[in-house]
């Protein structure tokens, strides 16, 4: 039991929840439990279970997922832990689960985005074109080649700072993909040299 690393989590979980990342503290407060590998927690660390239970469990989207309140009793710690992975699987399979006309819809929405902002990209439009890029990003869940036709159509017209950060955003949710690092790479390059 590393008391140090579950006191930051605890603390963590408040953090998330002031943020509204409901997923991410209660993944948090999960790893605190599972950190206890079944014993029960010191005097000291029971407020800060106490605090990050409470918070949880106050949270609209617990309220939503859950009928019953969560309370705290320290001794009861696995049946605890296994409630709230059931409430974590519960909540991120409801993310997750999208049926195939709500894809298609989401990505037809993407596409006439990206098509419009192309449009006015070639009429160097730039205000309304990122209008249109930012629509389609909020349409985005996992397709990384978005981040890459809208940093193309960037490049195209030489307006590779903006090309870079779009690149740059895609890399962060897929750090390893070898088309967006490759592109980023020649990005950079191009604007150094446009810069000579």
């Amino acid at each position: 039991m590393n008391i140090r690393k579950i006191r930051e989590s605890l603390g963590r979980v408040k953090t998330s929840c002031q943020r509204r990342d409901f997923s991410h503290a209660l993944y948090l407060l999960i790893a605190s439990l599972k950190e206890l590998a079944g014993q029960r927690p010191p005097t000291d660390l029971r407020s800060d279970f106490r605090e990050a239970i409470n918070l949880v469990g106050s949270d609209p989207q617990f309220k939503e997922l859950s009928a019953n309140p969560l309370i705290y009793k320290p001794g009861a710690e696995r049946e605890l832990l296994t409630l709230l992975i059931q409430i974590y699987q519960t909540l991120t399979g409801k993310k997750n689960t999208e049926s195939y006309e709500e894809a298609l819809e989401r990505k037809l929405k993407i596409d006439h985005a990206l098509r419009d902002g192309k449009h006015f990209l070639s009429r160097r439009q730039i205000a309304e074109a990122e209008a249109c890029f930012a629509e389609a990003i909020k349409n985005y869940r996992d397709e990384h080649a978005l981040f890459l036709m809208i940093a193309r159509a960037y490049i195209e017209i030489k307006e590779y700072a903006r090309g870079l950060g779009y690149l740059r955003d895609g890399l962060k949710h897929a750090p390893n993909d070898p088309n967006l690092l490759r592109l980023a790479d020649e990005c950079l390059r191009m604007r150094t040299e446009s810069e000579k």
